[in-house]
């Protein structure tokens, strides 16, 4: 049988009025009286009734997430962040993927917009343009990713400039001085990788250290495949590396593969160092070094910001930036597996 208010407020020895206070969210509650009717609610299973909610307070209590792909590792441990931080809120979660196509990132927001499906979104885009979102003006929403950094609208996400900058910086600290990178990206869609880029050009100028021909690899995609074959085609050319950054764990793990294969000691001969620092990473053989930079702060940061806009009702313009770090393991470092301290970020 489905618990109802009344059921939670006898159980919990308060008014029906104060269960509902509390199941909206309403500040005039105290503490103590909070944690008891939660405390009934979480033992009996009870649900708000999303149609009476939007009929009094005009909100479902749900809120998207619109990814380009769930098969993506890194998407799929995002929007496992996202899902519990939303829990946490007492928002309910709803996933699309999109593909990173302009159409599945549109349909969505065009169909939760028309039949009010949800109070908001998060998206992480690659395709569509800040004039398609202006489309959705009326809607909340917070964009996650480098595409849409640029966007007149409430952004989180990371300093990919800095934070690619220090990696490198981390691996020329380990001696290394022969860095090659894979992830290269160019186009619309492809601004991360271009940006990390950027990032590594930097380091590795600043330090005096050449980028020789054919160590910026821009793969096909960001799957292990594509980071095997990288690989294998940076360690048959003239001039070997005695690193490789790439830009997603994925590529990295693929890295890895390739030159267990052809007998390539790591990190003896060629240091890895991958990003995302995914749950896979520290079970590859050897653990793999990553740049981390925290989804849960990421999911934390775009459900705060996406519920204020609820709240106050307004949009939000404000950017915020999640720190980054490096996680050393045995694939930079042998057996001295640390945080690094060089490669630290910090919030704009």
């Amino acid at each position: 049988m489905t618990a109802t208010l009344r059921d939670v407020a006898t159980r919990a020895g308060v008014s029906v009025r104060t269960v509902s206070n509390v199941v909206n969210d309403f500040p005039q509650v105290s503490a103590a009286t909070r944690a008891t009717v939660q405390a009934a609610i979480d033992e009996l299973g009870y649900r708000p009734n999303l149609v009476a909610r939007r009929l009094r307070t005009g909100r479902t209590g749900i809120v998207g997430l619109l990814i380009p792909r769930l098969g993506e590792h890194y998407f799929a441990e995002l929007a496992d962040a996202v899902v519990t931080a939303a829990r946490q809120r007492d928002r309910t979660l709803v996933i699309d993927q999109t593909d990173g196509r302009r159409s599945g990132e549109l349909s969505p927001l065009d169909l939760a917009t028309r039949d009010q499906l949800w109070d908001g979104a998060i998206v992480s885009p690659l395709s569509v343009s800040a004039d398609d979102l202006k489309r959705h003006s009326s809607t909340p929403l917070v964009v996650l990713g480098e595409h849409g950094a640029g966007f007149d609208l409430a952004w989180v996400g990371t300093d990919n400039i800095a934070a690619a900058r220090d990696a490198t910086n981390y691996l020329i600290s380990l001696g290394r001085k022969q860095i090659a990178v894979v992830g290269d990206q160019r186009g619309p869609g492809g601004e991360t990788g271009a940006l990390r880029t950027k990032g590594y050009r930097a380091a590795m100028r600043d330090s005096g250290l050449r980028v020789r021909r054919g160590w910026v690899v821009a793969p096909s995609g960001y799957e292990r495949a594509e980071g095997a074959a990288a690989a294998r085609r940076l360690m048959s050319g003239p001039h070997r590396p005695d690193a490789i950054f790439c830009y997603n764990d994925e590529l990295a793990f693929g890295v890895l593969y390739a030159l267990h294969e052809l007998g390539v000691r790591v990190p003896d001969d060629v240091a890895v160092l991958g990003w995302d620092n995914l749950r896979d990473a520290r079970f590859a053989v050897p653990a793999l070094s990553s740049v981390h930079v925290s989804r849960e702060a990421v999911a934390t940061a775009a459900l705060d910001l996406l519920i204020a806009q609820l709240e106050s009702g307004a949009s939000s313009r404000e950017h915020i930036v999640i720190p980054h770090e490096v996680e050393a393991r045995a694939s930079t470092v042998g057996a001295q597996s640390q945080k690094h301290p060089l490669a630290k970020g910090s919030p704009a």
